[in-house]
């Protein structure tokens, strides 16, 4: 019996001491596990940094020789170019009036329309963001403000301050030399870092490099000219100098026409003027810079501007049961999007989309009702909405010349018209439907045209396999697919978004 009960405790020692082994040795080779990760995440960082290191300074190598060529072509003379006057926006005839549709309830035949020019927008996308260093942490904040948004800028106006002699040649070319020196870098950083955390979209960030050029400089003086012009073109965008009548002025393209701007013609390039400026000549230093980027007038996203609310507006729509929406904007973005190049791009203003303090109030009550419905009924409603919760006004009689709303000023604004209410409803469609839009435009008159994937039937275009049916948000009461008279047999154009 005892040899027994020793037998058993033997056995019992000796799984525990193998037990135990095994344990140390889990928990070595955990440890180990742990140790090779961790080594591995260092190699990594390590790595990481030493590429970053290496970019930097590659860039900054690249920005030297160009910041140094530009300089000493500063110093040579500079050529006289004419300046023309603005472009007035091209003339259409008169947009139609919103009409109701004929009596009747029988469903639109399947109907080919003219086959329309087909323009489809080219997706843009901001330069990268060069690799700058950041700015010295203890370096003191600056606060710049961009349509009441604070801007930190780790800078100081005694370290970026700096006056022009004058506007010659020399002068220029001397504070351009200045302006290359790193010292400058972080404020640099801080502009790109900005230009990220907001989305700000090309223009956006024009006016940020505006904003920030004026509060150390002075507004509208010579030296936050320079300081913006260096500024726009080391973030990687086109832009050339010019002088008139003892100013600097800034001038630079875009990817489409606007209007309101003086501009001169370089190389085949429309040159627009930023600055207040008259016809006549200009002195311009029309050099290239390396990777020079054109700018864009599209925005994919709307600016993130701290949000400044409105009072809330209701919109109320008067078929399909109660449809009735609250809807309040950001004054901030309201001023931002009032100061927005008139262009001809009609797909920029849908393409930005709608703010999400206005989606926020707007999209679960038209989700609610579209829920569950056939797409034919859900843009039915869509249509509805925009046929009869907004009051009619054309451009000249709401603001006494011809512009564009983007979606969020449609909820601003007392009233809108047919093509502000297209990029409305080509925007609902995109967002609450998940359908495939285009804009569609006649002489005088917007529309939209949609790609349904359920059989609808009405007016259409056939663009490549794709069929278009047109959806008119003036035309109060029309179903999709009904096209007004007067428009069936006229060419379009469609911008397919």
């Amino acid at each position: 019996m005892k040899q027994t009960i020793a037998f058993l405790l033997a056995i019992l020692f000796f799984g525990s001491a193998v037990a135990q082994v095994d344990i140390d040795a889990a928990r070595k080779k955990q440890q180990a596990m742990i140790n090779q990760f961790n080594n591995s995440s260092k190699d990594k960082q390590n790595a990481y940094d030493e590429r970053q290191r290496k970019a930097e300074a590659e860039y900054a190598a690249f920005r030297k020789k160009a910041n140094d060529e530009y300089a000493a072509f500063m110093e040579k003379a500079w050529k006289t170019m004419n300046v023309n006057p603005p472009q007035p926006k091209p003339k259409e005839p008169a947009p139609p009036k919103p009409q109701p549709k004929p009596q009747t309830n029988v469903l639109p035949p399947n109907n080919p329309l003219p086959k329309p020019e087909v323009k489809k927008p080219e997706k843009t996308t901001p330069p990268e963001t060069p690799p700058i260093p950041p700015s010295k942490p203890e370096t003191p904040t600056t606060q710049v403000s961009l349509y009441g948004t604070q801007c930190a800028m780790h800078a100081t106006t005694n370290e970026v301050a700096f006056r022009l002699s004058s506007i010659d040649n020399a002068s220029c070319t001397n504070a351009w030399k200045l302006l290359s020196q790193s010292k400058y870098d972080g404020l640099l950083h801080d502009c790109l870092a900005q230009r990220d955390k907001l989305n700000l979209g090309d223009w956006a960030y024009l006016q940020l490099l505006k904003s920030v050029s004026e509060r150390f400089l002075g507004k509208s003086t010579n030296e936050a000219v320079l300081l913006q012009m260096y500024l726009f073109v080391q973030s990687g965008y086109k832009a050339r100098l010019g002088r008139q009548n003892g100013k600097l002025v800034m001038m630079v393209p875009f990817n489409c026409d606007i209007y309101s701007y003086f501009y001169v013609v370089l190389d085949g390039l429309k040159y627009f003027i930023l600055s207040p400026v008259r016809e006549g000549g200009t002195d311009i230093c029309d050099l290239k810079f390396p990777k020079e980027h054109m700018l864009s007038i599209a925005m994919n996203r709307l600016p993130q501007f701290n949000d400044n609310p409105q009072p809330k507006r209701t919109f109320t729509a008067s078929s399909f049961g109660t449809l009735s929406a609250s809807v309040g904007v950001n004054k901030g973005l309201i001023d931002f999007l009032n100061n927005y190049p008139l262009s001809n791009a009609w797909d920029a203003y849908a393409r930005a989309g709608l703010s999400d303090r206005v989606k926020a109030d707007l999209y679960p009550v038209l989700r609610s009702q579209i829920s569950g419905k056939s797409q034919r009924k859900a843009a039915m409603m869509l249509l509805n909405f925009l046929h009869t919760a907004f009051d009619y006004a054309t451009d000249q009689e709401q603001f006494g010349y011809e512009r564009p709303l983007f979606g969020d000023e449609s909820f601003y604004y007392p009233k809108n018209d047919c093509e502000d209410r297209s990029i409305l409803f080509a925007i609902l469609v995109r967002d609450l439907m998940g359908l495939d839009v285009a804009l569609v435009h006649w002489p005088g008159h917007l529309a939209t045209a949609v790609c349904f994937t359920e059989d609808v039937s009405g007016d259409y275009f056939t663009v490549g396999n794709k069929r278009f049916i047109v959806c008119d948000p003036t035309y109060i009461g029309a179903d999709p697919g009904m096209t007004m008279p007067q428009f069936k047999n006229a060419n379009a154009e469609l911008l397919v978004l």
